[in-house]
């Protein structure tokens, strides 16, 4: 009779256990120390890009803020760029590159939010200087609004975020079997303080690329033979002009490549005040 119930308490047993077998042997044979990225902290990605979906919950990961908190300021010069997948997956319309509310704009809450995980404040300055889409003297006519709120507040970082008119195969890179928005980085040359700006823009390069291999595409100088030359940087030692994917890039790419941005931001800044 012991015997039996010996046999009996075993096999109960037996069916309790299995399910916890079931889950720990996969871990165990393919090592459960493998990550998934190079970077050793984890990086939190926002549900969607376009304003109607960014209010699903977003993916529960852990974000250490940083810290040492910064103060940035988001812009577009040419705000009226678009993504056409986005546009088509909003309205309907194809092989749309500008539009005047579905636009690069849209991405502002993203920045926000994966600055805001990070411990970082944003300002964003919302000014339309496109004049029905066009961009001709954009950085002209955005360059008042720049001085006065640079003359109200504080900023550690300028960020002035445009897209790429690029095909989808220059503009997207794959890292762990999931697709990135490539970014570029583009220093106007023709200002006295250019090389600040320079260096800032390579250091937040390899920043990305040490989280994503490959992910930024590095810096582009530019003088006025070959853009504007100036971009605005002259007003800030740390301004950027980032090109964030390009035409054909998805929501969930630019989505991600956001929050890789947004951190190798933080983390510059985390680690030069270490120095």
């Amino acid at each position: 009779m012991r015997k039996t119930l010996q046999k009996v308490m075993s096999f109960y047993l037996f069916l309790f256990l299995m399910p916890i077998l079931l889950i720990k042997l996969p871990m165990l044979a393919f090592g459960s120390n493998a990550t998934e990225k190079v970077e050793t902290q984890p990086v939190a990605y926002a549900a969607n890009v376009t304003k109607e979906i960014t209010n699903e919950p977003t993916k529960e990961i852990t974000v250490n803020p940083t810290t040492n908190p910064i103060n940035v300021l988001v812009y577009f010069t040419h705000i009226q760029e678009s993504y056409q997948p986005i546009v088509e997956k909003k309205l309907g319309l194809k092989a749309v590159n500008y539009h005047p509310t579905a636009n690069i704009s849209n991405v502002s809450d993203l920045v926000v939010q994966h600055f805001s995980l990070n411990g970082d404040t944003v300002d964003v300055l919302k000014f339309d200087n496109m004049n029905r889409m066009q961009i001709t003297g954009a950085y002209t006519k955005i360059r008042p609004h720049l001085l006065k709120q640079l003359a109200d507040n504080h900023y550690d970082v300028l960020l002035d975020i445009h897209r790429d008119s690029i095909k989808r195969e220059k503009t997207t890179t794959q890292f762990n079997g999931t697709t990135y928005a490539k970014l570029s980085f583009v220093v106007g040359a023709e200002h006295a303080n250019y090389k600040l700006n320079e260096a800032f823009a390579k250091a937040i390069s390899n920043e990305v690329n040490g989280m994503v291999p490959e992910i930024s595409k590095g810096v582009l100088q530019k003088t006025r033979d070959t853009g504007n030359g100036v971009y605005n940087q002259d007003l800030s030692s740390r301004s950027l002009l980032v090109e964030l994917g390009g035409i054909e890039n998805t929501e969930e790419e630019i989505n991600r490549t956001i929050a890789i941005l947004t951190k190798a931001i933080s983390n510059f800044f985390e680690e030069t005040s270490e120095t």
